[in-house]
């Protein structure tokens, strides 16, 4: 039944899928009880439901306008139902916006596959990572998926090279120009600093590791049961899996070299996990199985929250 219906991409799917968000808010706080919440927080809260709402149509935009997935709404609901695990999201706002300039990135490297505007592309896609970089240093290394994109879509040239260098450069020339303006220099050249001291004491829990154990299985039997078929055919779809499994990994770079976790961060990973993870449902032909899948990550994205 599940299969069938989210087996297809229909505007009432999203309609529902964001429903289901909803519900996972109303949750964590009845669970988690935020002793913090107050009509500041609320409003909060309430805001950041439209930046989520922004973040999900731009995942879907991605996914769809790029062919990531079949026409299907597997990749989003899983999107949504890995939020679900990660309570923190609603109260840590800094790491969404973060992850919504990501994804404006990643809606530019992505659509290199067109050749079309590609030089406007790059100049887009090095501006949104410059953006992200002054939210957070440590985008930094998203940088590698640009590169990548052009190595895989487009000529590498030396304007291809340093285009992405100038879109980055305004964003963070301009923040320069206000530190300077209104003597703050010390917020420009924090960006520089990078902190070798760690902590992942946040994840050191059964509920980080059934929640990682149940993505990481499933991540894994996705790439292996995919990759082989998907290289056998030499077309788009085999760069776009490539660029998707790079991404993949700096996305589990950068959540790990942040000096501070809460969980909320990672919604990076999530963002191409969830792609990879549709990519093999989809495919799945006895849909019973995709059934018991999907009721399984449902009910565990609930029920974790009570039994761990």
């Amino acid at each position: 039944m599940l299969a069938n219906f989210f087996g297809k991409s229909k505007p009432v799917n999203f309609l529902l899928i964001s429903i289901l968000f909803i519900l996972y808010v109303v949750l964590f706080i009845v669970v988690y009880r935020f002793e913090s919440i107050h009509i500041g927080v609320w409003l909060q809260i309430l805001g950041g439901f439209f930046v989520f709402l922004a973040l999900f149509f731009l995942y879907n935009f991605i996914v769809s306008k790029n062919k990531l997935t079949e026409d299907s709404s597997y990749a989003f609901l899983f999107f949504v139902i890995s939020l679900g695990f990660f309570p923190n999201i609603i109260s840590d706002f800094k790491i969404v916006i973060v992850n919504l300039t990501l994804l404006l990135f990643l809606r530019k490297v992505y659509s290199l596959r067109s050749s079309k505007a590609v030089l406007e592309k790059l100049v887009d896609g090095g501006l949104w990572l410059g953006v992200s970089f002054i939210l957070e240093p440590f985008t930094i290394v998203y940088i590698l998926v640009i590169f990548a994109a052009i190595i895989l879509f487009i000529k590498v040239k030396i304007q291809t090279v340093l285009i992405p260098f100038l879109g980055f450069g305004t964003p963070v020339f301009l923040y320069y120009t206000y530190c300077f303006y209104t003597d703050q220099m010390g917020l420009f050249t924090s960006l520089f600093e990078f902190s070798t001291v760690y902590d992942f004491s946040v994840y050191d829990t059964p509920f980080y590791q059934l929640t990682f154990g149940l993505f990481g299985f499933f991540v894994l039997l996705s790439i292996i049961a995919r990759s082989s078929k998907i290289f056998s055919v030499s077309n788009q779809l085999k760069r776009s899996w490539v660029l998707l499994l790079l991404h993949l990994i700096v996305a589990i770079v950068f959540v790990g070299l942040l000096t501070t976790h809460s969980g909320a961060e990672v919604i990076a990973i999530s963002i191409p996990a969830t792609i990879i993870i549709a990519n093999w449902v989809q495919f799945v032909k006895r849909k019973i199985l995709v059934d018991i899948i999907l009721v399984l990550f449902l009910v565990l994205s609930f029920a974790i929250h009570f039994i761990v």
